[in-house]
């Protein structure tokens, strides 16, 4: 198996109450919490180069405009591996649209018909009480406990509504976003290891630069209220220990974009195939090896060290791997083939 995979040992996490994780290492908004209200100021169909909501769901979705950006970490940055080189010029010709925050368990449910313990129960078909692998479960949580599969099913019945409706411009649909398309909408024009500046470890689980823009290991239990995981032997972190999981997303800063939970909270699925490095040079409109059989997940979650929460980290896992930790955010762009 590949060492950059993300692999999970699913003995112990009761006992130790983490699993394991291996591999290498605009304008601004002013309102730091996700506010679904904001519906009346976009229009509710997609036009080129402004935000809209998806009303019904509450799925506030960014235009992201076209352009370039680096990909990639420099060898001096901070957790930077090999993985990330060598540094692309990525340029990306067409805008699409991003959603503001991950998809929640209010708009999974609203477009799946399931919910949160039926998700564990679909993955964890022995577990003697599912509910015990449950951790946030409020409505504006993203939604985890779901594989790369699901996502891109829930993409498609998004699709299928919209296109009933005649919502959707020509050539486009919903999807996940290709890993270029979500570095460059991360990164919202900056260069550094996050989009708040560059990253200082005080330990692996310290990193303070994360404070006020994601939810990470070393802070995902402050405040932090109802079942969740008992971080109190997480080594390192930048808070005392204490119950963690997924959180309310909008809780921190957004990027200059306007995005919020990028880094931190839950990873986040692209709709890419792995590779062990990065293409180099010049690229247009990247989508990742044409074949292959695990998907690229980006971001970092409430679980991850701070290494893991940079723009250009990567990891990648199984599609039909549904986790406490992984999740996924909605794109709206041009039809690709995965």
């Amino acid at each position: 198996m590949k060492t950059s995979r993300v692999h999970f040992l699913i003995y112990g996490w009761l006992l130790a109450g983490r699993l394991l994780i291996s591999g290498n290492a605009a304008s601004t908004l002013l309102t730091p919490k996700f506010d679904p209200a904001r519906s009346h100021v976009s229009p509710a169909f997609p036009l080129v180069g402004r935000p809209f909501v998806i009303t019904d769901l509450g799925l506030d979705m960014q235009a992201i405009p076209a352009g370039k950006f680096v990909m990639g970490s420099p060898a001096g940055e901070p957790g930077h591996t090999q993985l990330e080189a060598p540094q692309t010029t990525v340029t990306i010709t067409q805008s699409y649209w991003l959603g503001r925050t991950p998809v929640t368990l209010d708009q999974w449910r609203a477009i799946m018909g399931t919910d949160l313990l039926g998700q564990v129960k679909k993955y964890f078909t022995q577990h003697e009480n599912p509910r015990q692998l449950l951790a946030g479960t409020q409505g504006d949580v993203p939604m985890y406990f779901v594989s790369w599969d699901d996502a891109r099913e829930f993409c498609v019945k998004l699709t299928t509504r919209a296109r009933a409706e005649g919502s959707l411009p020509a050539g486009y649909e919903f999807t996940l976003p290709t890993e270029a398309e979500w570095e460059y909408a991360c990164r919202a024009g900056t260069t550094s290891a996050t989009y708040a500046g560059p990253v200082h470890y005080y330990g692996s689980n310290h990193a303070p630069v994360l404070d006020g823009i994601g939810w990470y290991a070393g802070n995902s239990s402050v405040g932090y209220i109802g079942a969740g995981w008992d971080t109190s032997s997480w080594a390192g972190k930048q808070y005392p220990g204490g119950q963690a999981g997924a959180r309310r997303v909008g809780l921190k800063q957004p990027n200059a974009w306007g995005l919020y939970d990028m880094l931190g909270n839950v990873y986040e699925w692209c709709l890419d195939f792995s590779s062990p490095a990065l293409p180099g040079g010049n690229v247009v409109n990247p989508v990742g090896p044409t074949m292959g059989l695990d998907h690229i997940i980006r971001g970092g979650s409430w679980h991850s060290d701070a290494i893991y929460c940079r723009a250009a980290s990567r990891k990648w896992n199984g599609p039909s791997s549904g986790l406490p930790f992984v999740g996924f955010r909605l794109a709206l762009a041009p039809r690709k083939t995965p």
